[in-house]
């Protein structure tokens, strides 16, 4: 991501720190001036980082594509996002959806053929 590139507020990126910590998270604010932004950390390979705010310049860090969220998994990775961040509307419209989900049996099942382990966990290397 280039220096003149601007983010949105919420937009969910993936960066390095200053002291080389990978770190996935989201923008907080955006300084066009300085082309840093401040990212509220959600993880990290640095335990102690997560749940801070880090200002990282924006060639450090790459935004995370949107996709959908529409299995079980995921939407519990939601829940467990509401619940840290203390949102309880969100909370609750995505534990309403969750059990929608359920109920319907709609949700996406997808197995994992490889697993590729790195510094943030799981990749999302999917088999359809």
């Amino acid at each position: 991501m280039n220096r003149d590139e601007l983010l949105e507020v919420g937009e969910w990126v993936l960066g390095k720190t200053k002291f080389g910590e990978l770190i996935q998270g989201f923008v907080e604010a955006d300084d066009s001036l300085r082309g840093t932004a401040k990212v509220y950390v959600v993880q990290c390979d640095n335990e102690e980082t997560i749940g801070k705010l880090v200002v990282i310049p924006r060639q450090w860090m790459d935004r995370i594509p949107v996709g959908s969220f529409d299995d079980e998994e995921h939407m519990h990775d939601l829940i467990d996002l509401a619940l840290a961040t203390k949102d309880r509307e969100w909370f609750m419209d995505l534990t309403a959806k969750a059990s929608t989900m359920k109920q319907s049996g709609k949700e996406a099942r997808k197995t994992r053929s490889s697993s590729i382990r790195n510094r943030l966990g799981t990749s999302a290397i999917w088999e359809q």
